[in-house]
């Protein structure tokens, strides 16, 4: 319709331009021009096609111009085009693994494209990919000194100092990253993950309100991060020997983390009077409901340590009620016998276990051929076998822990750390997730 408008226009403009020029020429008369002593005298009609063919001289004259002045612009803008080409085509070779093309296409690029800023993304990432760290380093260094790819130079360099193990170098530069997006997940994610591997948690909180209130991370995720931290919290207070911090700093963690199997062996290190024994008794009792652990089971046997034989038997009836018939509760059995030096009933319920009990099973035999039998030998055999799996594991590297921390001590992932279920390693294949998204 559009098009159809614009043809009646046109047509309508000509129509209108001819009938004018056939009125003219039907028009009698002369014009005489007088200019500087010199006179034109001619017809009228020809007088204007004289004017006209003018203007449309100067027309051109002026388009001819206009066509050389802009010709630097378009031949900037064909090669502009030629660079984006380029730098398209590298990273299509970063992506395929060709690092010497990609390098060969950012130099090109970087001699077609008015901004550098691409062409040294591109050498940054041919770079790494070739294993050139220098060159890499460099690239994000220039990255880094231009204001607007400031943030993106940051990261490579953050990113560099990651593999290079430089922890304070890496530090600086995620909190560079911080003061550039304030709002950005990966500046927070990165500025915490580094100083909870620091064990710097005042640090740690206030990142993460900062990174609360830019937006930056959701409320519940901040909530539960925050909720890891105080568990981290309660762990020093009680290597401190407080005892009152570690059990508000444990209680905190559970009100936010009611799955997590960490807090109710906190609150049962830092029970120090009969109520809190008996708190952290019901949180036990419930985590080994969920998921039966050995790590568990020490934890609730630690409270019962000046129990009489009788009423242990009976909370041991109601630990275990809902897992009775399991072989975690059959070893669990086993291991209040040995606490009460009933070694008869020890041995009889770890043969209702069988062989399916593991490490921990594994353990309890090797105590109760040191304690019971006084067989040396067979404690050792029995310990040897147990030495494959400790009471924790990590889920991401499989390393095996006597005791649960934050960050598992061979692979620094961030809370990883799970209680081996009957001696059995857990799944390696699972990466460490951001902190920020659990």
């Amino acid at each position: 319709m559009l098009r159809l408008l614009r043809g009646a226009s046109v047509l309508i403009v000509l129509m209108a331009l001819a009938g004018f020029a056939a009125w003219l020429a039907d028009q009698p008369g002369r014009v005489k021009l007088a200019w500087f002593g010199y006179a034109i005298e001619a017809p009228a009609p020809l007088l204007a096609l004289g004017v006209l063919l003018l203007l449309l001289a100067a027309f051109i004259i002026t388009w001819a111009l206009a066509w050389a002045a802009a010709l630097p612009q378009r031949r900037r803008l064909k090669r502009q085009q030629k660079g984006y080409v380029n730098f398209a085509a590298g990273m299509v070779a970063v992506a395929a693994g060709e690092a010497d093309r990609a390098l060969a296409l950012a130099d090109k690029a970087q001699r077609q494209l008015d901004d550098p800023a691409l062409a040294r993304l591109l050498v940054a990432h041919a770079a790494q990919l070739k294993g050139d760290a220098a060159m890499a380093s460099a690239a994000y260094q220039a990255l880094s000194r231009d204001p607007g790819t400031a943030f993106l130079g940051t990261r490579g360099l953050l990113a560099d100092a990651r593999r290079k193990n430089d922890r304070a170098e890496a530090l600086v530069q995620a909190q560079r990253a911080s003061r550039l997006r304030p709002s950005s997940p990966f500046a927070a994610e990165a500025e915490l993950q580094l100083l909870v591997e620091a064990g710097d948690w005042d640090a740690a909180r206030a990142r993460l309100e900062l990174a609360r209130k830019k937006k930056a991370v959701t409320r519940e995720a901040a909530s539960a991060l925050s909720a890891r931290l105080d568990l981290a919290e309660a762990q020093a207070a009680l290597a401190r020997g407080d005892h009152r911090m570690a059990k508000q700093w444990a209680e905190r963690a559970a009100k936010v983390l009611p799955e997590h199997p960490v807090p109710p062996v906190l609150l049962a290190r830092a029970a120090d009077h009969h109520a809190a024994r008996e708190a952290a008794s019901f949180h036990l009792r419930r985590a080994f409901a969920r998921a039966p652990s050995e790590a568990l089971a020490e934890a609730w046997l630690m409270l019962q340590q000046d129990v009489p034989a009788e009423k242990l038997r009976s909370r041991l009836d109601d630990f275990v009620a809902e897992r009775r018939p399991e072989v975690a509760s059959q070893l669990l059995f086993a291991a209040a016998a040995l606490q009460l030096r009933d070694y008869a009933a020890a041995r009889a319920a770890l043969a209702k276990a069988g062989p399916s009990g593991g490490a921990w099973a594994a353990r309890l035999l090797a105590r109760l051929a040191e304690e019971g039998d006084g067989d040396v030998a067979a404690a050792d055999h029995w310990r040897i076998q147990a030495a494959s799996h400790a009471l924790w594991q990590c889920g991401h590297c499989g390393s095996g822990a006597a005791d649960w921390t934050l960050l598992c001590a061979s692979c620094g992932s961030f809370d990883t750390l799970d209680p081996t279920r009957l001696g059995e390693a857990v799944p390696l294949a699972v990466p460490p997730r951001p902190l920020l998204l659990r």
